[in-house]
């Protein structure tokens, strides 16, 4: 216990320890951290490094993105082209790093190296776009010699004002005078390009592009090798910041880039105006803002720190310049580094300063950094000074002379300080930790593992002090129990633990699930710190970073085994390690030899899928195969894949067409097989070579289900394939009858034409008599209308109007007797046999719709097949009243008659009828609903008595 006091490091009234964790080799390398950039994982997770910008290097040696974990293991080398400017980089959630460029790129990268995503922050806006296009314009006529002078003219604009880009090109921005100048000849142009249509070469696009060398002042080093000038409009990163869940940056425009999650695009905030550029960065993250947004942080050279989100912009007045920020971990302190050397705590709020500390190093610090929420690391890389301050300016100097540089890792409980050659990790001692090993306490901690030393060798004074406890021995043990999961080294987690057990058996009134659950984690968490695996996660990190993610992180270090074994042991199901497993003994060619690959990776996996019920995606791992080209181990396993949905699409990938087809089939899914289909016809398209129409017709021939559907899709966007689909099966008859559906939809006579002559061959071929028959009266009708369609024109010497063109038989004919054309009206009469009743009706329809009843009267002196209840009728709907009494006396019923004089409202020729019929019901009803004003008779006359030669006696 005294060795452990040894160790601790006072700071108010707390104790720091500070313990190695391992031992660094970085797999033979020569690192020198002074010459690299550092970015570390938390929750002891992997470190990046790359070569310092500006450090000597071998002659044309390359830049190399170097991730290790926290052992110094290399896990991966990314190689880096040295035109990407790193800015900063950092970490994601899922152990993915996140690079970004000076030029406002945005690259992340995972654990084996792939870029999976690309982010360009800034510059694809179409404001930029536009200007870009007018700086290449201008680049091209000044190298061209066009413009006035060249790349080194007019230097002397005293009114111009100067801004410099990171490139060290100079451009003198027009003055105010010159703005107003140059709006008003735009808007002067733009009227001009209004009013002047027939100038085809001054569009309003050109005009704006227009390049006036006077107004273009650059300043360019004449030794230095000239750039293109579009490099100036192009962002650059001024400074930036990386959380777990997303990012921010702030441009040399100061335009602020924000995203919140990684799972959508990022915001552009509205623009700021520090004035001058801001010297520090920092974020408090949504879930700690009193705002529940975002919050970023800037310190500025006027003594402010602005406070940022996507609503407001506030500013905090400082005492001096801030060069440094950090934030506490618990997102509710915020810690300064001032330009007079204090370093300076409050909470985010600003409602009180906590802490206020002059360090008399007058140096902006290399990190600032926060121990936990407790205290702050400050480290001075050319002073080679480590120090913590702590509350009432308590500090704690760590010595680090030996040492040229070092990096501080924050984590939530502590902080990782990475060596040359060792790595530290500095935390506060808890205060069940402080009770037990203390030499000052003596509380109820200390007497319960005092008692198992004591147990352990015999001491039968262990039993008395235990039972000396009381009630106080529930909260030793849980004071022990969390004193093993603070400890790295497994002896002192065994004896804590046993003491805590030792306390159990004296306490039967409570389970102590923690105690198991601890010993579970434990277990857990000495595997994972294993020098070999180097995760060095501590209890308290555990708890936040979870199992699953862990997990994923041993999957990333390629320590499957490891991974399977705790998924077991944790009752998780481990398919995603072994599909990982699986897809990395293929990329990673663990096994050389084809036979044994396959038998290794098809056993392994049976074997799982037959023990405990684990089935992997197959079809990933097939992926992968036939990706590294192993396409025959792909084959196998995707057979094994159970899910059709996941097969499908790997068996096109692998242009295995017709088991494509039949799984998509057999699935019953009509998206599936929807998705065959369309793939086979962008191959019959672009890749003729592989299959044609016929190749494709007998792929589907065995398929109803996907003739089917092909015939349903083709119906509206394949019209061709449809063709060939009704060709090849020999359904002629559906060929015809989809042909001539189509043909009406087509607006040229001869292409319609040509198309129902192609729909009757295909009636021929399929010896439907019927279909054939009525294709061939309606090409003989579209003849005969534009035969009509042609003399019409030739008469009027105008082009066709098609009034004829397309309609039906009555149609037409009801069109020819309207215009007068009795001979053609006649012809077509005969041509298609219409019957005397039909040409009737169309007749006098036609005739009482353009209003000749002269020729309507003149039609009715022939016998009319159809009466002349007909003619009435027409002129009832023509509102020709007079016209249609005239052709009610030709009806031969008188009751007929009567009808259509009531509805011509003729009441007395109505009442006349009802006379003659000596109806006295109608008669009536005629009264019910005549006007009154009519005179109609009241009754109807009876009829006279018969009379006979001889009279019947009485």
């Amino acid at each position: 216990m005294e060795k452990q006091k040894f160790k601790w490091d006072q700071l108010h009234n707390f104790f720091y320890n500070k313990e190695e964790v391992y031992k660094l080799e970085w797999d033979d390398q020569e690192i020198d951290l002074k010459d690299y950039e550092i970015a570390a994982a938390p929750n002891g997770g992997p470190v990046a490094m790359i070569r310092s910008r500006g450090k000597i290097v071998r002659y044309q040696e390359k830049s190399v993105l170097k991730i290790f974990n926290a052992s110094g293991s290399l896990l991966e080398e990314i190689p880096w082209d040295n035109e990407d400017v790193l800015s900063t980089f950092g970490w994601k959630t899922n152990d993915e790093l996140v690079c970004i460029l000076e030029d406002c790129k945005v690259k992340i990268f995972n654990l084996r190296g792939t870029l999976t995503r690309e982010i360009h922050v800034g510059y694809n806006t179409l404001e930029r776009k536009k200007e870009q296009k007018k700086i290449d314009e201008r680049n091209a006529l000044m190298l061209n010699g066009e413009g006035e002078g060249d790349l080194s003219v007019l230097i002397g604009d005293k009114q111009g004002k100067r801004k410099t880009n990171s490139r060290g090109i100079e451009r003198i921005l027009d003055s105010e005078e010159e703005k107003l100048e140059k709006e008003k000849e735009k808007k002067e142009q733009e009227e001009k390009g209004r009013t002047n249509k027939n100038d085809i070469g001054n569009s309003e696009e050109e005009e704006d592009e227009k390049f006036d060398s006077k107004k273009i002042k650059l300043l360019v080093d004449p030794n230095e090798e000239i750039r293109g000038l579009d490099e100036v409009l192009i962002p650059t990163v001024t400074c930036a910041k990386i959380w777990q869940t997303g990012f921010a940056i702030l441009t040399d425009l100061q335009e602020l880039f924000v995203c919140k999650d990684w799972d959508q695009t990022y915001q552009k905030y509205p623009k700021l105006d520090f004035g001058d550029t801001p010297l520090s960065m920092a974020v408090i993250e949504s879930q700690f803002s009193s705002t529940g947004d975002i919050e970023i942080l800037f310190g500025t050279k006027k003594n402010q720190i602005f406070m940022i989100d996507s609503i407001e912009n506030q500013s905090q007045e400082v005492k001096s310049n801030v060069v440094e920020l950090s934030v506490a971990s618990s997102g509710k302190i915020l810690a300064y580094y001032t330009q007079d050397g204090k370093v300076i705590v409050e909470p985010t709020n600003f409602s009180k300063v906590l802490v206020e500390y002059q360090t008399d190093v007058f140096e902006r610090p290399t990190q600032l950094v926060w121990c936990s929420s407790d205290s702050v690391l400050v480290y001075w890389e050319n002073q080679k000074i480590l120090k913590m301050i702590g509350p009432n300016n308590s500090t704690i100097d760590y010595p680090i002379e030996d040492y040229k540089k070092i990096f501080l890792a924050p984590e939530v409980d502590g902080v990782r300080v990475y060596y040359n050659d060792k790595t530290e990790f500095i935390s506060k001692v808890p205060m069940y930790t402080y009770n037990i090993f203390s030499i000052e306490s003596v509380g109820a901690s200390w007497t319960l593992y005092n008692a198992y030393e004591k147990f352990i060798i015999g001491d039968s004074q262990a039993d008395v002090e235990i039972r000396s406890l009381g009630n106080e021995l529930g909260n030793a043990i849980e004071d022990c129990i969390l004193a093993a999961g603070n400890e790295s080294d497994p002896m002192d987690q065994q004896k804590l633990l046993k003491a805590a057990s030792l306390g159990k058996a004296y306490d039967h009134q409570y389970e102590y699930p923690k105690f198991a659950e601890m010993c579970r984690d434990l277990r857990i968490l000495n595997a994972v710190r294993d020098f070999e695996v180097g995760i060095p996660i501590t209890y308290n990190q555990f708890m936040r970073f979870g199992i699953e993610p862990l997990i994923l992180r041993l999957v990333n270090y390629l320590h499957h085994f490891l991974a399977f074994k705790i998924c077991k042991y944790s009752k998780i199901r481990p398919e995603t390690v072994l599909e990982d497993w699986a897809c990395s003994m293929i990329i990673y060619k663990s096994i050389t030899e084809q036979n044994r690959l396959e038998k290794v990776i098809l056993g392994k996996l049976d074997t799982h899928r037959k023990e405990g019920g684990i089935v992997v995606s197959y079809a990933n791992i097939a992926r992968v195969a036939f990706e590294r080209g192993h396409k025959e181990l792909a084959k196998k396993l995707l057979f094994q894949e159970p899910k059709p949905q996941n097969q499908v699409p790997l068996l096109i990938a692998m242009k295995n067409d017709r088991e494509a087809l039949k799984k998509a089939v057999q699935s019953g899914d009509a998206d599936l097989i929807f998705t065959v289909l369309l793939h086979l016809i962008d191959t019959i398209k672009y890749e003729r070579s592989r299959m044609n129409s016929s190749s494709f017709m007998r792929l589907i021939s065995n398929s109803e289900t996907a003739q089917s559907l092909l015939v349903r899709y083709s119906r509206r966007k394949e019209t061709r394939v449809l063709k060939n689909v009704f060709q090849s099966l020999g359904q002629m008859k559906k060929l015809g009858l989809y042909v001539a559906w189509r043909s009406f939809y087509m607006k040229d006579p001869n292409q319609r034409i040509e198309s129902l002559l192609e729909a009757q061959s295909s009636f021929q071929s399929a010896q439907n008599n019927l279909y054939k028959k009525i294709t061939e009266d309606q090409i003989k009708l579209l003849q005969l209308q534009l035969s009509y369609e042609q003399e019409k024109s030739n008469e009027s010497q105008r082009s066709m109007s098609f009034e004829y063109f397309g309609l039906s038989v009555s149609d037409t004919l009801s069109l020819l007797i309207e215009r007068g054309e009795k001979k053609y009206a006649d012809k077509l009469k005969k041509d298609f046999k219409i019957p005397d009743k039909r040409f009737w009706w169309l007749k006098i329809k036609a005739l009482a719709k353009v209003r000749k009843f002269d020729d309507l009267h003149e039609f009715a002196k022939q016998k009319s097949p159809i009466g002349y209840e007909p003619f009435v009728q027409v002129c009832l709907d023509n509102t020709a009243h007079n016209q249609a009494i005239e052709f009610v006396e030709k009806i031969p019923s008188l009751e007929k008659r009567s009808e259509h004089y009531i509805k011509l409202e003729s009441w007395e020729n109505a009442a006349k009828m009802a006379m003659e019929l000596r109806d006295q019901e109608l008669l009536d009803h005629i009264h019910e609903i005549a006007p009154s004003d009519v005179k109609i008779p009241m009754r109807v006359p009876q009829a006279p008595k018969k009379r006979g030669f001889f009279s019947k006696k009485k």
